[in-house]
């Protein structure tokens, strides 16, 4: 049920965004990753509630734990997520480059240092993380959304 709940949430946000997208006035979207385990069932809860501080506590106890480098790497991208929605672009593209660090090629992680880089006002990074992301995994709906953002701004 919880999954459901997400899942819409997340598809009415892309489905918003891709319509900005094509305005040229929206803000770029994220990817939040799930994973097994309490704490990023925890995290990702947080993320889909804007609940960003407990979304930065919960990842950072998964990376101060003895979970595999692929959970951190979940952990980190969604720690980027919310930096960057509150404000902390720096600290979200270092949990992004931590992600990306543990598990090379992650599109989600990409796709969010993408979205922290076009909220800093690094529109050249960004573009280059969105195109990134879509070699990675094409077709996904967010990179899609902001690969239509950054064709609209340029």
């Amino acid at each position: 049920m919880l999954r459901s709940i997400i899942f819409a949430s997340l598809v009415a946000a892309g489905s918003a965004s891709v319509a900005h997208a094509q305005s040229c006035d929206a803000e770029p979207t994220f990817a939040a990753q799930r994973g097994a385990g309490g704490l990023i069932r925890a995290q990702l809860g947080a993320v889909s509630r804007g609940e960003w501080a407990q979304a930065i506590h919960f990842g950072g106890e998964v990376v101060d734990s003895g979970a595999s480098p692929r959970l951190k790497a979940v952990a980190l991208n969604n720690v980027c997520i919310a930096y960057a929605e509150s404000g902390e672009y720096e600290a979200a593209i270092a949990a992004c480059n931590g992600s990306l660090e543990r598990r090379a090629g992650n599109w989600h992680a990409l796709n969010n240092r993408g979205a922290a880089y076009w909220l800093a006002g690094n529109r050249g990074a960004a573009i280059a993380d969105f195109a990134a992301a879509e070699e990675a995994k094409s077709g996904e709906e967010e990179v899609a959304a902001n690969m239509a953002l950054a064709s609209c701004a340029s």
